[in-house]
């Protein structure tokens, strides 16, 4: 009778912590999920303000039509004295076959960067990276790309109407508070794949191609950030005709 009732305990013992395991995997998933939202949140801020701003803190409208793809990364903190480094995370879309962004899942990559300079304590930026070259898009779906040793990047130029001649695979943006663009150094930094995030948003074993290219449909967690960017790229081409 106390061996039963010992299994008998035992096996509810186990219940009760698998359930509890279980419990907590959802929440941990939950929570995950929520961050990414957040990000995508954010992300869609930094491309709808830019949208406002005037002509001349404007990315040039003929560099946003060529962009293949477009990286947003709305907080980069930027650290330290004399030698530091910027990291954050972001969003990266691609076109579609369409040849547009309509509908285009986003995404979550990771941005890190040494810099060397005169850095009075720590600051914060948003980042905007513009892929434009097919050797960058290559890059971003082989899950990793490493700035200036792999492709070339550089700081562009501003101003909505400004005609682009040409312009490296990377173009980099750097958005301060008071929304002027600046030159922004990124050469030896890396943009990564984030498998834990994309994870939490389209489930087991991501891969950058399975979700830039092949997502049939943006998870509602990304939806406003596809937006914002169906909204950016399409006023480029608008005003372009």
């Amino acid at each position: 009778m106390k061996k039963l009732l010992g299994l008998i305990a035992a096996t509810t013992l186990s219940t009760v912590v698998a359930g509890c395991a279980t419990t907590s995997e959802k929440q941990n998933y939950t929570e995950k999920l929520q961050e990414q939202a957040a990000l995508a949140g954010r992300a869609a801020t930094v491309l709808q303000q830019q949208m406002l701003q005037p002509s001349q803190r404007r990315i040039p409208k003929d560099l946003v039509k060529k962009t293949r793809c477009i990286a947003v990364f709305p907080k980069v903190t930027q650290a330290g004295f004399i030698l530091g480094g910027q990291r954050g995370r972001g969003l990266i879309s691609c076109r579609q076959r369409s040849g547009d962004f309509t509908d285009a899942p986003p995404a979550v990559y990771s941005l890190s960067a040494a810099s060397i300079g005169l850095q009075a304590g720590a600051a914060q930026r948003a980042v905007v990276l513009l892929f434009t070259t097919q050797q960058s898009v290559r890059a971003v779906l082989d899950a990793q790309v490493k700035l200036g040793s792999q492709v070339s990047v550089s700081a562009g130029p501003t101003g909505y109407d400004q005609s682009v001649n040409s312009a490296a695979p990377i173009v980099a943006y750097g958005i301060a508070r008071k929304g002027l663009y600046a030159g922004l150094n990124l050469g030896g930094g890396k943009v990564e794949f984030d498998r834990d995030a994309n994870t939490a948003i389209y489930g087991p074993n991501p891969t950058p191609r399975k979700v830039l290219l092949q997502t049939p449909q943006v998870p509602q967690s990304m939806q406003t950030y596809a937006g914002a960017v169906e909204d950016f790229t399409n006023e480029a081409l608008q005003d372009s005709q």
